[in-house]
């Protein structure tokens, strides 16, 4: 949870508003009811040990980019196998970029 308040100060910190931590699935799907974030980071298993595919579902449902931050690769269920993702540990630079890429087709007809 401290390396995620950490990483959410580095992202505030270039540029990115509103960074939101969840630490469980209840938590960010409650997030998602009144929120549509531009993208989204997940961790696979979360603090209360859930994890965070149902958070995955919704946003992709929503049409939210996102991309895992985990050392569990392996637990990444099929319809996200093609998914960006990152191994921990990742630099703020790496995160950053990653989540800057994943924004990058959502935003490029808008140019």
């Amino acid at each position: 949870m401290i390396l995620g308040w950490a990483l959410g100060r580095a992202l505030y910190d270039a540029g990115f508003d509103a960074v939101k931590v969840a630490a469980s699935v209840g938590e960010a799907l409650e997030h998602l009811r009144y929120a549509h974030p531009d993208v989204a980071l997940l961790d696979l298993p979360l603090r209360d040990g859930q994890l965070s595919l149902p958070i995955a579902d919704a946003l992709d449902d929503a049409g939210i980019p996102f991309v895992f931050l985990t050392g569990y690769r392996e637990m990444v269920s099929q319809r996200y196998r093609g998914r960006r993702y990152l191994t921990k540990p990742a630099s703020a630079e790496d995160v950053l970029e990653a989540l800057t890429s994943a924004m990058a087709p959502a935003t490029a007809g808008d140019i």
